[in-house]
Order: C-alpha cells, then structure tokens, then sequence
C-alpha cells in the first residue's frame, strides 16, 4: 500500500476522485461538505455569543478561537475565527438563528450567505452579448482616453481613430470586455473637467460599438453624467471606482439602462488616499464596503445578477494590504457577487519584482493573472491583452485537468 497527500480542489475533482474509488456516486453530497475546513472571521461578538459559538462549534467537531477572556466574562466583546466544514457551519447557522439574543439570528443569515454553493451564471449586456461568471476568468482590456494615466503606453487620449484601432486589436488577442477611463485614478492625479471626460467617453464608446457591435463596453466613470453619456451611446457596464461615494445617481443610471455595475473600494480621492492607509482589520473593513455598496446599488434598481465588485487595489491600500487583498480573493468571492481585480503594472507588482517604471512591470502582473485565474477571480482588469489571455489559458489548462 502506498498513500499520498491529496488536495480536492473543486466539487468536479472531488466527484472524479470518488468515482476511481468506486464509491456510489450518492455518498458525493456526504463527502462535498467534509472536502474542506472553512474558517469563518467574526468581529465585535458580545463575549456570551462567543461563548455559545465555540461550545456549539465543539460539540459539532469543529471549533472557534475566541478572546482568552471570554471564558472568565473578563472582556466585553471578541472577535472569533470559526473552524468547521460547510456542514458544520449550517447545523451552526440553523442553532443561531433560533436563538433571539445578541444579534445570532442575523449571525445565521451571514455564515449561511458566505458558505453558500455560488453556481455559474450569465449575465446579457445591453449590446446582446453575453458574460459568463464562474466558469472561468474573463478579460477586460484597459483603454486610456486621457493623456495622463500613469502607464504611458495605455493613453490615447483623445484620438477616436487610435481608440478604435486599439479596441479591435485587444478583441482579436482575446478581450472579453474593453474598459475605457476618460479620467486618470492614479494617485495624486486632478480631476478632470466633467465636460471633458463625457465627451471623451461618449465619442469612443460610439466608435467603438460601431467596429464591434457585440463586445462588452464599460466606462469607467464616478460622475453620472459621464455614466449616461456613456450608456446612451452603447456602455454595457459602469465601473465606479469610488463606489457610489461621489456620485450615488451613477446607480440609477446603470439601472435605467439595464447595465451592469462595478463597484471598488477606495477611501478619500486620488490626491489624498494613499495618506489613508489605515485599518483596523482590512478584509473585513474592505467586504463590510462592498456589501454595502451592492445593496445601495440594489436599491437603486441595479439587479443583483449585474453587479461586480472590486476590492480596489492601489487604491487607499499600501504594499502589504495590496498583497493580503491579493492573497484573500475568497473573502470577496463569498460576498456573493462576480469579483474583478485590477492590479496590471500598479505600484505592488513594480515593488514585488523591484521594477521602477510600469513598462518593465508585464511579467509581474502576468504572474499575479495566473495566480488569479486558479483563485476563481470573474474579471482581470489589464492592459496587455494577448499576454495575460494566455496566462489565463495556462492557469484553467491546469484547474481542469481531469482523472484518467
């Protein structure tokens, strides 16, 4: 008899696994919810909860790692790491949420959002195409209608023939999305007029959607007005970095139009949010935001099914913080939503890799594509098409490989 260690990466692996044993293909649901330990974070649980949590949690076979105190009532409240498998955490949400002291049933509902089977799915855009969430990595090229984005090589400012010409050679390297900023994010950049950056946008979306009539547009925008100019002209998606901080009436926009909607974490503006890098616990600050903002986006009429989320890299984050964000995409994937990253030649991977300027940044953020590619990551958001397509394709070559 020989043994080796394996990791069951997915419920497909785990039914191939099950299947070279011989087991009855019945027992798949017993062994889907004992495949992996979850660990779930719980901040500010008043110190009697925590103490409920952890006994329930035991008794189940899992476990919680509370304050040292809580078991002698010698602190008021705790955070608590919750350790158990998807089954566990049910029977666990199914005792809170009869319990009415504490806030426990709203506890319940939350375990039970974040440990829910999130399937694929489809979503149509208003140009009648559609995008596919959960079954693999989407592309979205960056195309720079400004003449001050921090990578030069991105900018066409406001050359509409440059434009088109740039749009229909991502789409030929394999973009799923083409996403166009009138306005530059970086950090310590001005704002642009509003009349300029509506008319840069409009103008490009128009002909663009006349080269390429079926391929997804997003006008990445804070301003409403920019966002409906945008829309009118044929913009599938809005990509609110601030979101829905500037500008609340960008949501109402994209659900007049029936658009999809990016929402991205960030604090302050482009001149002061890297002096805003300061957080008590950034994963939960960051998710706390983006549910947030999702539910404001709702309200507003914006369909659950069309908004994305992006925990905003380089935005108001600092090397470090970049990289657990980086390092924690199944925080953001739990949240229920498609999740889009955008880190191409930004200031982490030119630091990681001790590259200077954003040209000699390409391998770096090929290598960071990769990795979100096997981490279930709906969007990456760059500026060299072909080369991160490929990464793409080697990373799910690999995510796929099936039993023989």
């Amino acid at each position: 008899m020989q043994a080796h260690l394996l990791r069951l990466g997915d419920r497909t692996e785990l039914e191939q696994a099950l299947a070279r044993t011989g087991c009855s293909a019945g027992a798949l649901e017993y062994f889907a919810a004992r495949r992996e330990m979850l660990q779930i974070y719980v901040t500010g649980v008043p110190s009697p909860a925590a103490s409920v949590i952890k006994q329930e949690m035991l008794s189940r076979g899992g476990d919680a790692a509370v304050h040292a105190k809580v078991i002698v009532c010698g602190t008021e409240k705790s955070d608590v790491i919750i350790f158990g498998t998807a089954k566990q955490l049910g029977f666990l949400a199914d005792k809170l949420e009869k319990m009415p002291w504490w806030g426990l049933p709203g506890l319940a509902a939350k375990i039970r959002l974040l440990t829910a089977q999130h399937r694929p799915h489809k979503v149509k855009t208003p140009c009648g195409a559609e995008l596919a969430f959960g079954s693999g990595m989407l592309l979205m090229g960056i195309i720079n209608l400004t003449d001050d984005s921090f990578y030069s090589d991105s900018r066409c400012g406001d050359d509409t023939d440059k434009t088109v010409r740039r749009a229909v050679q991502m789409a030929e390297d394999g973009a799923d999305i083409l996403d166009l900023g009138a306005e530059s994010t970086r950090p310590g950049a001005s704002r642009v007029p509003e009349e300029e950056e509506t008319a840069r946008l409009s103008a490009a979306v128009k002909a663009i959607r006349k080269e390429l009539p079926q391929m997804p547009l997003s006008a990445d925008t804070t301003r409403s007005a920019a966002a409906r100019a945008a829309l009118a002209e044929g913009a599938d998606i809005i990509n609110d970095i601030s979101g829905l901080q500037f500008d609340k009436n960008i949501a109402s926009a994209a659900a007049e139009y029936r658009a999809l909607l990016c929402v991205m974490h960030t604090k302050g503006s482009a001149r002061d949010m890297q002096k805003l890098c300061v957080y008590e616990n950034i994963l939960s600050e960051v998710c706390s935001f983006l549910r947030e903002a999702a539910d404001d986006a709702q309200k507003a009429g914006v369909e659950k099914e069309k908004i994305i989320i992006d925990p905003g890299i380089g935005f108001a984050k600092n090397y470090n913080q970049n990289l657990m964000l980086l390092r924690h995409c199944e925080s953001f994937r739990a949240l229920g939503f498609p999740l889009l990253i955008g880190a191409s030649r930004k200031s982490v991977v030119g630091t990681a890799t001790g590259t200077a300027s954003p040209s000699g940044r390409l391998a770096g953020t090929v290598a960071l594509t990769a990795l979100c590619a096997a981490a279930g990551v709906d969007i990456i958001r760059v500026h060299d098409v072909k080369e991160n397509k490929e990464a793409i394709m080697m990373a799910e070559a690999v995510s796929k490989a099936r039993y023989e």
